[in-house]
């Protein structure tokens, strides 16, 4: 048998090797990545020239005005004249420059947001059709994708495309000033410049292979979050938080590695640019020197040279800083492309008239030897209920007919007379796109007064998250039958009744009952009562089991119902369990704690950037007294200790800027990572509280966007000011000395600038950052959420309105976005405006100054330019990260949770609750109240009550998970607060409703159940399968217990799921063990087997049961009902 290459693992470091042109010669195969200019209108390309074109004669113009002033002051001074053109230029260059760079950000920013919302309306189509997963399942990286991806694509919009056609405008512009002020310097200006394009092509094509990686395993960590997020109940429930925590830490500290390692190439690149660059112009300068001092050459041609020169290589130079930058964003243009290209979801609905009619349709899902569907040929008509045993392919039928079967599910066959527009779908386990039930029912056309008809009136405006999944499913069934009243002509419903107690699934019966002459039904069930509202059945497998359940059912459900299920303090109808606003007098994030842990590094890193910009500013003004000087200088040694201050401070500055960007990015890496775990462990602490915390797109939220966020402003907000404030600082002492009768001016001028700029580009944005940043957040949250609800929204034919939410949300975020760029810009051009007419009026201010003081002085504040403008761009900034840094402190106030102790308890013989009472954060009405029972090892306690009443809640609060507001929880005698909390989790595990199936392998959601060192064998494994009635499940796969299960247990039936969560709840060494509706979506003789099978397993346990199924119960179980004034406890 021939080998098989092996693929590298993306997430795993490369190792580096020795040489690394040999590394980018085995990399000549991998497709190059172009810039895709087709999105961007040509009517932009040629403003971005012209715009260009526009900022080159501005800074002709403006080294003209200044060159004119100090050879004016060098020669004879001033004479009226002059010093009017001298203004005349010196005004029209700076208005030029500046307003030339506020319209090409304001042009660029506009490109980006509307290619970015084209690229967003194409990703979401492709989600909302069922194939945007990539493969990821959880849908956590397509979020991350279509929110922080995308936006990674302005800095090609904003930063490498105005670069670029810069590089082809302003060189050529420039350079044909310089030529015709001095051939000589142009010349080494053209020998000189290709060195910046190769050394950026060899560098850069490193780097994208580095990004890409660091891109996969963002991917990878947005997806593992989504996961962690979704499957929080179960990991609080096993235990198992502590051991994901360092899962989520090692992820996050590749990704750095990753990143850190890109960054690396990246700034190398930019300090061999900065090196070539200022190389090039100290030979251009020694060249204009060493003529001035041979009297060869006048001033003024040469201060216009050396002014001009380092422009050309500044274009070229921007366009590798912005393509290394750009990285992230092409990368992820790639992956949506990548996503957009995928297979699409197969519709076997065909024919949309006569009578529907299945012909002969087969499905078999990947990894599975047998299909889950075999020719099955039938035809709807009435009420048709679809029967068989748990795994028997009834979900899979039902989903054929919705039009929401996998992408890479194998089908033949064919589904016809049905209208996809004209279809109602109420699934297995329901998602829910909008965030409350009115908006819900909103979206699919419907008044919130569908919502009495089941029960839900009350929770219209509850969150959805915090939900019951028995609330979720009425309010799935209630928005598939609202499109029935809006015409809908099949309702499709699988497992309608599952999860609510027999007063809830009354009303869920009539309801559909009522709908019956309006449209034909096919729905799934296990329940006797539902099967008994068929007049028609489809038998898949056995179908002798359910069609008796349903001759023997009572149709108990009538025209109308008239009770309601409770509706006592359910933490829906209350604020969510934490509240937007940091607790008074409290914060727990602030800039300062955040950057505390990392303090050293942060003071690196700003005497770094201050160093870096001294170092710049140095160069440029010793650089113009070194030219001024030599016109009028004999001997060449006067000038040696200033030459080599020149070539100090060129080196310097690269050096310094390498320096300065490592560690600031270090330090920013190790804040951001640091944060995102107290984030987790925070979500984590009231994850079983709180539903609401654990949507797909909350997690995502703090954990992803906002963190990376932050972790985007911190090194742009950070080392900018304190650089900007130093430079201004030294450039007023340095007037001080040279030109003492200007320093009042130029501090005058400066910090008037500064304030001014600040202000303007605060007050102009009216809250757009802050904008900005909420409408990330949503965009990411409804992705998440569009990810997860997918099939609903197609099933039900609502996907394009859910659609036009998503886009109204993007272009909220286009609107900040341009008005962020717009207020940015204008402080922009203010600093541009008053360096440079600071600049232009020293000589003209000062005419018996001499001509080197004010060169230094001028050239001084033209080098101001590019920290003052990072300085204005920090202060605009900080709104942003004050919204950022609010948003996150919520998340990290305290839990309500209760106060551990630090014993140890022994084995436990009997649990006890004593006029428990629960109650939820910022809520009046109790969720549970007055709750008294006991259970000892060997017995089950049984926790009944309608939907609403609490059981779940009351589970939590065993688990420890939330506090009790009065009584007590003891074992064996003993509160369970004084316990060790580690040591009471041990000893409990809790198989949540729904329990969450990870996407992994059996294997893999099995071994959740222990820690490493006591992993369970094969054996083991297999055996509680068996006691979980899979052993079938394990046959189909061919015993394979490495066999994927899919995204959520996607290949998996309900059913299935169920009992995978049953099986890894038995396999702890716990010694409670709280099962919350383990027989769900089972069959009678599914669920009777396998309940018989756990009790077998639990004797010598003890067992807390909540479920509606009265089978699931024996004589001699303690029964507490829940939902009376008093909870009232039977035994036996």
């Amino acid at each position: 048998m021939s080998a098989q290459p092996t693929q590298a693992d993306p997430t795993q470091p490369e190792p580096i090797p020795n040489d690394p042109w040999a590394v980018e010669a085995s990399r000549a195969q991998a497709p190059r990545r172009r810039p895709d200019l087709s999105s961007v209108p040509k009517r932009s390309l040629y403003a971005l020239g012209l715009l260009a074109a526009a900022r080159a004669l501005g800074l002709v113009l403006i080294a003209e005005a200044v060159a004119r002033g100090i050879a004016g002051l060098a020669a004879s001074g001033l004479a009226p004249d002059a010093t009017r053109t001298i203004l005349i230029l010196g005004v029209a260059g700076a208005l030029l420059r500046a307003g030339a760079e506020w319209a090409a950000s304001v042009v660029s920013r506009r490109v980006a947001t509307d290619v970015k919302r084209g690229l967003r309306r194409s990703l979401w189509r492709r989600i909302a059709d069922g194939g945007g997963s990539g493969g990821s399942g959880s849908g956590g990286g397509t979020a991350v994708l279509a929110a922080d991806g995308l936006d990674d694509l302005d800095d090609y919009f904003i930063q490498s495309l105005p670069a670029l056609i810069a590089a082809a405008v302003v060189p050529l512009l420039v350079g044909a000033r310089i030529l015709a002020a001095d051939g000589v310097s142009a010349l080494i200006i053209v020998i000189t410049v290709p060195l910046v394009p190769l050394f950026m092509i060899l560098i850069g094509k490193h780097t994208q292979q580095r990004t890409d990686a660091a891109l996969t395993v963002l991917t990878r960590l947005a997806d593992h979050l989504t996961e962690l997020a979704r499957g929080l109940p179960v990991l609080v429930g096993l235990g198992r938080v502590d051991e994901q925590t360092r899962a989520l830490d090692g992820i996050q500290r590749r990704y750095r590695q990753r990143t850190e390692e890109t960054l690396r190439w990246a700034f190398l690149s930019a300090l061999a640019l900065e090196l070539i660059a200022t190389i090039s112009v100290a030979v251009v300068a020694v060249f204009l020197g060493l003529r001035l001092l041979n009297g060869t050459m006048a001033l003024e041609p040469a201060l216009i040279a050396l002014i001009l020169a380092p422009e050309c290589f500044t274009a070229l130079r921007d366009v590798g800083t912005a393509f290394h930058a750009s990285q992230d964003g092409l990368s992820a243009l790639e992956r949506a492309k990548a996503l957009l290209r995928g297979p699409r979801r197969r519709d076997v609905r065909g024919e949309a008239t006569g009578p529907i009619r299945i012909d002969g349709l087969t499905v078999t899902y990947p990894g599975r030897q047998a299909p889950a569907l075999r020719a099955v040929t039938a035809e709807l008509s009435g009420i048709t209920a679809v029967t068989g045993a748990s795994g028997a392919g009834k979900s899979t039928l039902l989903a054929a007919l919705a039009g929401v079967l996998p992408t890479d599910a194998a089908i033949s066959g064919a589904v016809r007379g049905v209208d996809p527009d004209a279809v109602a779908w109420a699934p297995q386990a329901p998602r829910a796109f909008a965030a409350t039930p009115r908006e819900e029912l909103a979206l699919y056309g419907a008044a919130p007064g569908a919502l009495d008809e089941l029960g839900l009136g009350r929770l219209a405006d509850a969150a959805v998250a915090e939900l019951s999944p028995g609330e979720q499913r009425r309010l799935a069934v209630a928005r598939a039958l609202a499109r029935v009243d809006a015409g809908a002509s099949l309702l499709v419903l699988d497992e309608p009744t599952a999860h609510l107690d027999p007063v809830a699934a009354d009303l869920v019966r009539a309801a559909v009952l009522r709908r019956a002459d309006r449209c034909a039904i096919v729905l799934a069930t296990h329940e006797p009562e539902t099967l008994a509202l068929a007049d028609r059945f489809v038998s898949m497998g056995d179908p002798v089991a359910d069609q008796d359940a349903a001759r023997e059912g009572e149709p108990r459900a009538q025209e109308s119902g008239s009770e309601e299920p409770i509706q006592s303090g359910h933490p829906s109808e209350s604020p969510s369990p934490f509240t937007t606003e940091p607790t008074a007098g409290r914060r727990s994030l602030t800039l300062a704690s955040l950057l505390r842990p990392q303090a050293w590094l942060w003071a690196a890193s700003m005497a770094l950037s201050a160093l870096a910009a001294g170092l710049a500013v140095a160069l440029t003004a010793v650089s113009g007294w070194l030219i001024v000087r030599a016109s009028v200088e004999e001997y060449i040694m006067y000038l040696l200790v200033a030459i080599v201050g020149v070539r100090a401070f060129g080196i310097g500055r690269a050096a310094g800027r390498y320096a300065d960007r490592l560690v600031t990015h270090r330090a920013t890496f190790l804040v951001v990572d640091a944060l995102r775990l107290r984030l987790w462990r925070a979500i984590a602490a009231r994850g079983a509280g709180s539903r609401r915390l654990l949507e797909g797109g909350a997690p995502l939220d703090y954990l992803v966007t906002l963190a990376d966020d932050l972790r985007d402003q911190l090194p742009r907000v950070i080392p900018p000011l304190g650089a900007g404030l130093l430079a201004v600082a030294g450039t007023i002492v340095t007037a001080a000395f040279v030109t003492p009768h200007l320093t009042v001016l130029v501090a005058a001028v400066l910090i008037a600038a500064v304030i001014l700029a600040s202000a303007l580009a605060i007050l102009s944005e009216r809250g757009a950052t802050t904008e900005r940043v909420a409408a990330r957040s949503t965009i990411v949250r409804t992705t998440a959420a569009l990810a997860s609800a997918a099939d609903d929204l197609r099933g039900n034919g609502v996907a394009d309105e859910a659609l036009r939410h998503l886009d109204a949300h993007a272009r909220r975020l286009a609107t900040a976005e341009r008005r962020a760029a717009w207020s940015a810009g204008l402080g922009a051009a203010v600093i541009t405006i008053a360096t440079t007419m600071l600049a232009v009026l020293v000589p003209v201010l000062s005419p018996d100054l001499p001509a080197e003081s004010a060169s230094v002085v001028a050239l001084l504040s033209l080098a101001l330019l590019e920290p003052l403008a990072a300085l204005v761009a920090a202060v605009h900034r900080v709104p942003a990260l004050q919204v950022l840094l609010h948003r996150l402190d919520a998340v990290l106030s305290p839990a309500p949770t209760p106060q551990w102790g630090t014993a140890n308890p022994d084995a436990l013989h009997r649990l006890a609750l004593d006029a428990v009472t629960i109650r939820y954060p910022g809520t009046a009405a109790p969720a549970v109240e007055n709750v008294t029972a006991e259970v000892d090892r060997g017995r089950w306690l049984v926790l009944d009550g309608p939907s609403g009443s609490g059981k779940s809640t009351l589970l939590s609060a065993v688990m420890g998970a939330l506090p009790v507001a009065s009584g007590t929880i003891t074992a064996d005698g003993q509160p369970i607060t004084t316990f060790d909390e580690r040591a009471w989790r041990d000893r409990v595990a809790w198989c949540p409703q729904d329990a969450y199936v990870f996407d992994s392998t059996l294997r893999g959601n099995l071994l959740l159940a222990r820690d490493r060192d006591d992993a369970p064998d094969d054996r083991a494994l297999r055996g509680v399968l068996a006691k979980a009635g899979l052993a079938g499940l394990l046959g189909a796969l061919g015993g394979d217990l490495d066999a994927r299960v899919g995204p959520g247990g996607s290949a998996l039936s309900g059913g299935e799921r169920q009992r995978l969560a049953v099986a890894r709840a038995l396999l702890t060494r716990a010694e409670i063990l709280l099962l919350d509706e383990p027989t769900a979506h089972l069959d009678r003789p599914t669920a009777a087997a396998m309940m018989a099978d756990v009790r077998d397993a639990t004797t010598e346990r003890i067992v807390v049961l909540v479920s509606h199924r009265r089978a699931d119960r024996h004589d001699g179980d303690a029964v507490v009902r829940l939902g009376a004034a008093d909870a009232v406890t039977v035994v036996g």
